[in-house]
């Protein structure tokens, strides 16, 4: 009989190659599954209402963005304003709670870290990946949303899954970035929720593009989550798209995505000696 063949990773100070990483990071799939339904187990235990608050979240906001300013008669260009805020709330949240809940998740996992070796990235992976559930039950409570205030379905909604694999990918770079540098700078566990959530009023999620200034504008597409959220409002509510914040947003996009890779890679060989 052959033996079993088995697959030997050197681990040195410079770490190993980036093919040799995604090729450890696809054979985890399992790990990242196990984990993931983990930490929905873990986060809806003994509660309630249980996947509601993936709809509660950007529901009360909206319903108070809405209540405050709904007398303005404030023009989205498209959408009435609460429709306008709970479609971009519903987008952020599930971004934002990304980057928030892994950023400290190789400090929390100390002990499995330094006990086994694994492809590490499979830890803020699994964060998302569970999120990414509370991320679908608040687009679909979108869209009945969408329908009350008579935008009808078009063809332009299909597009919706392909705008929300988008927004897990950039999910996804960012938490694995949060959670790589708080490992090198201790004080990020507590900035990331603030810095978080100064990025989502940098961001066009309670007011359109159209009310930055001019000087401000022009740079607005450099945020990945702008062009997210604009793709995604133009799918449900089939207004014109900004091409050139789109063009912007997906080469931003791309950045997060290389800059991700990149810092993960150069801390990846000695990450247990760092938490």
């Amino acid at each position: 009989m052959k033996p079993e063949s088995s697959v030997i990773t050197i681990i040195t100070p410079a770490g190993v190659s980036l093919r040799t990483q995604l090729l450890e990071h696809w054979h985890a799939r399992p790990l990242l599954y196990r984990l993931a339904i983990r930490d929905l187990r873990l986060r809806y235990r003994h509660t309630f209402l249980g996947a509601g608050w993936a709809i509660l979240q950007p529901l009360l906001p909206m319903l108070i963005f809405g209540a405050v300013f709904s007398r303005l008669r404030l023009d989205t260009g498209g959408p009435p304003y609460p429709l306008f805020v709970f479609s971009g709330l519903a987008v952020w949240t599930f971004v934002g709670n990304s980057v928030t809940s892994a950023s400290p998740t190789f400090l929390n996992n100390f002990d499995m870290i330094n006990k086994i070796y694994f492809p590490r990235a499979v830890l803020p992976l699994a964060i998302v990946a569970a999120l990414t559930l509370d991320g679908l039950v608040a687009v679909a409570a979108v869209l009945p949303v969408t329908l009350w205030y008579g935008y009808g379905p078009v063809w332009s909604w299909l597009l919706v899954p392909a705008v929300g694999a988008v927004a897990v990918a950039v999910a996804m770079a960012a938490a694995v970035m949060a959670a790589t540098l708080t490992t090198l700078l201790r004080d990020l566990k507590n900035a990331v929720p603030f810095l978080v959530q100064l990025w989502m009023y940098a961001s066009p999620v309670l007011y359109p593009v159209a009310w930055m200034p001019p000087a401000i504008r022009r740079w607005a597409g450099w945020n990945p989550v702008a062009g997210i959220l604009e793709a995604f409002r133009v799918c449900l509510f089939g207004t014109v798209p900004d091409w050139g914040l789109l063009a912007q947003s997906a080469a931003a996009i791309a950045l997060l995505m290389a800059a991700a890779v990149w810092v993960f890679q150069r801390l990846d060989a000695d990450l247990a000696e760092r938490v």
